[in-house]
């Protein structure tokens, strides 16, 4: 809770009118006309309106005084940042001597850009992509800016020709260095040769806490380009305590009659965000060489707004410069120029697979307001906007100023594009277009994640869109509107149709996995929301996804976030996906010329590996890079026999075992030595199109499950064998009473339930423990009504997507 700011003095006009007349009635009695008319009384009032003015200004103290305390507590400014862009440098003579682009400053407004160190070697048209910063990189020596001497009591301040000095993406935007004599430049330390003089690098410090007599260091505000040195102050005490007179240095200084130069970026702003095809020329031309930006440029910011800093003033002098608390990482990542926003959080407690004192800092790209029009913020400006070199200083600066014991990284936001289909009903009088447009200007306003008019700090991270917010915001805030009704969302990418694989991650809560065409899909909330978590190909075709099973027995390795997918190229081959961070990141895996219908994960003495169930046999590949997938020979007999599935589990003794079930009707087999070569066995079922396997723990027993295939659509299908494992002689139980699904496409268990999933019938239930099980339809109408009831669950979502 903040302390209210008192005012000094508090008496309005009124009050002072009302003050004045009542001394001159006992003062003036004989003034008697205390009306408006009176030219006395005019007077007054013309004095109280002064009055009123000065202890308004006498208020405003508290601010200025606020502004002062900042100062001492070292809270500056965020200046510019200057605009970065990839250009191409093109080669069009019939030269093809090697040719060297030399390093110069960036480019001011009009000019060109700048052209790094490299080279275009025996080539005879070539191209090269260089990073450019625009701005100008004065080179000038700094002059006097304020009162003091290498070493008076005061500090040393010196003053760059031209300011404000923009920030970059470069690693070395700004340079300061102090003459030194030649030869004597101490070892290991940075030089320049400039003029015939040799400049020794100083470094730029956030204060001059911590630093010794010997520390060349110096402190530096952008914005004004003052450059500070540190002061001389008596910090020298005598053995009985008592303070002895003197001159002690905070840090070094320059001595007197060095020239100390200054190499910077000056200029910077949003001017520099140029689109496309702007830079084609460059400031010292190169003959045989032109130069084109493919892609706008992206990063320019400009100074920020003082209202701006007296808001960030607390959170600046609680975090210290130091990154403990999440507001901290925050306040310090929207520091960097090209950051508008900034959300902290703990991995660990997001996600599965991290690993304990793992920070993530979500960053959302500054984007100009030219840019996004009325509010218009679409997904690709976004993506524009995202500066690698802005992302990668974040990171740098926050491991440096991080915690002991921690460990953090920043990424871009990722965004959900939604759009808002409503019948909106206005009032007869109202103009319908303008009350459209105040609509879409008040939804892309509200709905954005950066700031604006409507929503200062922006749509919040990982706060999900419901149709209450958008009644609400048309019903209650735009006045033309009578009611709504029929709101609907509408994403761009869901998958709605073609789903051909889905899974639930069991380390993960709440998070499923569909397949639809080359997309794999993520839902963090139980199927309420979806979004693209893996990419892959446009020949590919996700077939299967398996999320890495839980150990819910001893013998199974954990593997808290890791996610197989296999897909089908075009050309009838498969691909084999690993992602260990829940989709995040993929790498391929295996590339086979056989189809993959089914994944296992498996453990064999803590390596782990993959079980492909393909047309042309049972492969295993090793989760490693680079591995090579290896057959393992099921039947002897038959080397290129194919399989439709694979299962791996773990039995109630502890021993690894793997089911696979074969095609054309040569029935299922079984291995009690974790998938090895030589170790399968044939259990039965042949002549059965055995499609599907499953595992069930039902106590101590365990017992695999097959569900069959049915080619003829119209007949009911065979259902679904079961078979208690590790007996001395396997038995297999049908259970086909009440199956009206045709081909069963997968099995799953709930306790004594279980669930299977039809090409026919839809989902099929059966209670494993009737002395006479028989399959029961699934209502759709009771799920409905059972999720009416308990109500659907809120769609929430990790911090880093909106």
């Amino acid at each position: 809770m903040t302390l209210p700011v008192p005012h000094l003095d508090d008496r309005s006009f009124l009050d002072l009118v009302t003050e004045a007349r009542d001394r001159i009635r006992q003062s003036c009695p004989g003034w008697t006309d205390l009306s408006a008319h009176d030219p006395g009384v005019a007077l007054l009032e013309a004095f109280a309106h002064l009055t009123e003015v000065m202890i308004y200004r006498l208020n405003q103290l508290p601010e200025k005084a606020y502004v002062a305390f900042l100062n001492l507590l070292g809270v500056s400014r965020h200046p510019p940042a200057a605009a970065w862009a990839d250009v191409r440098f093109t080669r069009t003579g019939g030269d093809e001597a090697p040719l060297r682009i030399p390093a110069a400053p960036g480019w001011p407004p009009p000019g060109g850009p700048t052209h790094g160190p490299g080279g275009l070697r025996h080539l005879r048209t070539g191209t090269a992509r260089r990073r450019a910063a625009r701005g100008d990189r004065p080179d000038a020596p700094l002059r006097a800016g304020g009162g003091g001497t290498a070493r008076c009591r005061h500090r040393q301040v010196l003053r760059a020709g031209r300011a404000p000095l923009a920030r970059t993406a470069e690693p070395l935007d700004l340079l300061l260095g102090v003459e030194v004599p030649t030869g004597s430049v101490e070892l290991g330390a940075a030089a320049r040769e400039h003029d015939g003089r040799t400049f020794e690098i100083w470094r730029a410090v956030d204060s001059f806490a911590g630093l010794g007599p010997q520390d060349k260091a110096y402190l530096v505000d952008r914005c004004s380009g003052t450059v500070t040195f540190a002061p001389a102050l008596d910090l020298r005490v005598t053995d009985d305590g008592t303070a002895h007179s003197g001159d002690g240095a905070v840090a070094a200084v320059p001595p007197a009659g060095r020239q100390v130069r200054l190499w910077y970026r000056a200029g910077g702003g949003p001017a520099g965000n140029v689109a496309a095809g702007t830079l084609t020329g460059l400031r010292d031309p190169l003959p045989g060489v032109k130069v084109v930006n493919p892609l706008p440029a992206a990063g320019g910011r400009e100074m920020e707004a003082m209202e701006s800093v007296l808001l960030r003033g607390p959170y600046a002098f609680f975090a210290q410069q130091r990154a403990v608390t999440a507001r901290d990482f925050e306040v310090l990542a929207t520091a960097a120029g090209g950051v508008s926003r900034a959300r902290a959080f703990t991995r660990a407690a997001v996600y599965s697979f991290a690993r304990p004192g793992e920070v993530e800092v979500v960053l959302v790209p500054h984007v100009p307001d030219g840019a996004r029009p009325g509010g218009q913020l679409p997904v690709a400006v976004l993506r524009e906007h995202e500066v690698e070199e802005v992302r990668l200083r974040v990171e740098a600066d926050l491991e440096r100023r991080r915690s002991l014991g921690t460990a953090c990284r920043a990424s871009w936001a990722r965004y959900k594009a939604v759009s808002i289909r409503a019948r909106v009903v206005v009032r007869r009088e109202e103009d319908v277009e303008a009350v459209r447009r105040r609509i879409h200007d008040r939804l892309h306003q509200t709905l954005s994640p950066l700031p604006s008019t409507l929503n200062p700090t922006g749509w919040a991270f990982g706060e999900p869109l419901r149709a209450s917010n958008v009644y609400r915001l048309l019903e209650h805030a735009e006045p033309g509107v009578r009611y709504v009704e029929s709101v609907r969302f509408e994403v761009d990418e869901t998958p709605d149709s073609h789903v051909r694989t889905l899974a639930a991650d069991q380390y993960q809560p709440r998070t499923w996995y569909a397949g639809s065409g080359a997309v794999l899909f993520r839902s963090t909330n139980a199927g309420a929301g979806w979004e693209p978590a893996g990419r892959f190909d446009d020949g590919e075709t996700v077939q299967r996804v398996v999320p890495a099973p839980a150990p819910v027995r001893p013998g199974i390795v954990p593997r808290a976030g890791s996610v197989a997918v296999a897909t089908v190229r075009s050309d009838g081959g498969s691909r084999v996906h690993l992602s260990t961070d829940l989709g995040e990141t993929w790498s391929l895996l295996a590339d086979l010329d056989s189809r993959v219908g089914d994944l296992a994960w498996i453990d064999r003495d803590g390596a782990g590996a993959l079980l492909l169930a393909t047309d042309t046999g049972l492969y295993e590949v090793s989760l490693l890079p680079g591995s090579v997938p290896l057959q393992i020979l099921v039947d002897p007999a038959d080397a290129d026999r194919g399989f439709y599935a694979v299962r791996a589990f773990v039995s109630e003794r502890g021993a690894a075992g793997v089911a696979v079930a074969a095609q054309a009707g040569f029935g299922v087999y079984l291995s009690g030595n974790a998938g090895r070569p030589g170790s399968f066995s044939h259990v039965g079922l042949a002549n059965v199109d055995n499609r599907v396997l499953a595992v069930q723990y039902d106590g101590p027993a365990t017992l695999l499950w097959s569900g069959t295939g049915e080619p003829d659509p119209k007949r009911p299908g065979q259902g679904c064998f079961r078979a208690r494992l590790f007996e001395s002689d396997v038995k297999w139980q049908a259970l086909s009473a009440g199956w009206l699904g045709g081909t069963c496409r997968d099995l799953a268990f709930s306790g004594p339930l279980a669930l299977a999933a039809t090409q026919s019938g839809g989902v099929l239930r059966l209670d494993t423990l009737s002395a006479q099980p028989q399959w029961m339809s699934v209502s759709a109408a009771c799920t409905a009504a059972a999720t009416r009831q308990s109500g659907r669950p809120a769609p929430t979502r990790p911090p880093p997507t909106w």
